[in-house]
């Protein structure tokens, strides 16, 4: 027996697209950081919102001079 998806809205195949660029550029600045000799800090951080039951996971990043602390803000989320 074959499961034969829905197809995705306009509104959905933009949003796939656009965070298949982001991650492209996201992994590119990564890479550029870590030949310039910092230390690249990625973390996951739990956001909620009204639409949605489950947490959004959203991405912390940190690029910091080795050995150096990192000034963490998060008031943004």
């Amino acid at each position: 027996m074959d499961i034969l998806e829905f197809p995705h809205t306009r509104d959905q195949r933009e949003a796939q697209e656009r965070l298949r660029d982001a991650m492209r550029e996201f992994n590119a600045a990564v890479k550029f950081a870590a030949k310039m000799g910092l230390e690249v800090d990625v973390s996951q951080v739990p956001c909620y919102a009204s639409y949605s039951v489950e947490p959004l996971m959203l991405v912390n990043v940190a690029a910091n001079i080795p050995g150096k602390l990192p000034n963490v803000d998060v008031g943004e989320f």
